[in-house]
């Protein structure tokens, strides 16, 4: 029997109690989807976690050598054992090493936090995006539309595989690029400047968001163009905590009455300030084959990689490839400078797509440098209804191939029909944006 209560000469099955619950569940049920998404999403990922991929198992010898460097006090001297990545990510690694627990779990652990923030970033973009900051109330189409984009990205396989199966850190500096493009169009460019440097100062792959701030400020003409020195005057400051050790370091050898010999000191000054770029340009130069694991659009040609027989003006073909890649975006620039459209579907759009030309037709890309169009399209679905289908095609092929780089050996499609299929997607997007008719005049423009 279920529990009756009386009162008023009528019974009543549910409790007083249980409605109150049920009102607040109803009325905060996006609220409530947030927090289940959340906790499910972080479950699934904490599944992931002892998984350790190629790529991870080089992030745990870093992180080994971290330790045996002696974590922050040990930055300059991890800075020279460790040749692959920029200084923020050593100073990362390096702190990681003073926090307890297994250095596997402190890594995934940290990029499932800036998950989480990219996540949040995108239900704010798209949250804003669809006009919940101009309502004077909660404007509820805005928000189940920004909770759904926050469920699809913190869910979405290319997201949970990268951080947790594969072990990757691409969350950061997307998260970081997109809470820039939020405050870029708050008109808040310092802060959103600042953040694209500290993005920059993380990965190099923030470049293939810049052709859409150039965009952006040619378009806007709101801003000086002074604020793009905020990028390398990040980058700068990254390195400053390894440099400032470098300098103390002898200071504290000397007052231990250690001081080093002539030679040493010698050599020292020699080596000066360490070459922050170099790591940047050595990835740039590393580029063996023109189509790298990505099914971009240099997937048609031949595979071998530069000297093999047979394609020996491979640098030649790379060169040839920068330079079209170049030519696009600067064609793309034009047409988008002359378009008219509603201003938040031309924010959103031209990001979008100048982004994926970006990786899509440059050389050498690697199968994890389209995460930012990738997830820039999930926002996109919000906006123009008519790109479900290729946002849903476009993380299927991303889908299956980083399963293929997480131990699935699932590459038993050809890389040229995967970037065939890839162009059929971006052929799709340009479509969809240039077919799409103007949306008002009074609200046209960025």
């Amino acid at each position: 029997m279920w529990p009756a209560v009386r009162q008023h000469g009528k019974t009543k099955i549910m409790p007083e109690s249980e409605k109150r619950l049920l009102r607040f569940a109803k009325k905060n049920s996006f609220e409530i989807l947030i927090v289940l998404v959340t906790l499910g999403g972080t479950f699934l990922r904490f599944l992931l976690w002892d998984i350790v991929s190629s790529d991870m198992d080089v992030y745990l010898r870093w992180y080994g050598r971290a330790e045996e460097c002696g974590g922050i006090p040990g930055l300059y001297e991890l800075g020279q054992r460790i040749k692959g990545y920029n200084a923020a990510f050593q100073f990362v690694i390096a702190l990681l090493t003073h926090l307890p627990g297994d250095g596997l779990y402190k890594m995934k652990a940290l990029w499932t936090a800036f998950d989480l923030l990219l996540a949040t970033g995108l239900w704010t973009l798209v949250y804003e995006l669809r006009g919940g900051k101009k309502a004077g109330e909660r404007n509820i189409t805005a928000f189940r539309d920004a909770t759904a984009a926050y469920a699809l990205c913190y869910l979405c396989p290319v997201v949970f595989l990268n951080s947790s199966a594969w072990g990757q850190s691409d969350s950061v500096y997307v998260a970081l690029i997109v809470w820039s493009l939020v405050w870029l169009r708050r008109e808040k460019y310092l802060g959103s400047f600042l953040l694209l440097g500290l993005s920059l100062a993380f990965k190099l792959q923030t470049v293939f968001i810049l052709p859409f701030f150039g965009f952006y400020y040619l378009y806007k003409k709101s801003f000086s163009l002074l604020y793009f020195l905020a990028l390398p005057g990040v980058f700068l400051a990254s390195a400053l905590p390894r440099q400032l050790i470098h300098l103390i370091a002898p200071i504290k050898a000397a007052a231990s009455a250690v001081a080093p010999s002539a030679a040493a000191s010698a050599q020292q000054a020699a080596q000066g300030l360490p070459n922050i770029l170099t790591v940047y340009i050595g990835q740039i130069s590393s580029g063996s084959r023109l189509c790298m694991e990505y099914p971009g659009f240099w997937s048609f040609l031949p595979d071998e990689e530069a000297g093999a027989e047979g394609f020996a003006d491979f640098f030649k073909f790379r060169n040839a490839a920068i330079v079209f890649c170049f030519a696009l975006l600067v064609m793309l620039l034009i047409l988008f400078l002359k378009q008219r459209r509603e201003a938040n579907v031309m924010f959103l759009y031209s990001a979008f797509l100048l982004s994926f030309t970006t990786v899509f037709f440059l050389p050498c890309m690697l199968d994890r440098y389209g995460y930012l169009y990738e997830v820039l399209a999930l926002a996109l679905v919000f906006l123009d209804k008519r790109t479900i289908v290729p946002a849903l095609s476009l993380h299927l092929i991303m889908s299956y191939v980083i399963a293929g780089r997480v131990g699935m050996e699932m590459y038993h499609v050809p890389m040229r029909f995967l970037g065939f299929l890839m162009m059929l997607v971006y052929a799709a997007y340009l479509y969809l944006f240039f077919a799409k008719k103007k949306e008002g005049t009074g609200n046209a423009g960025v």
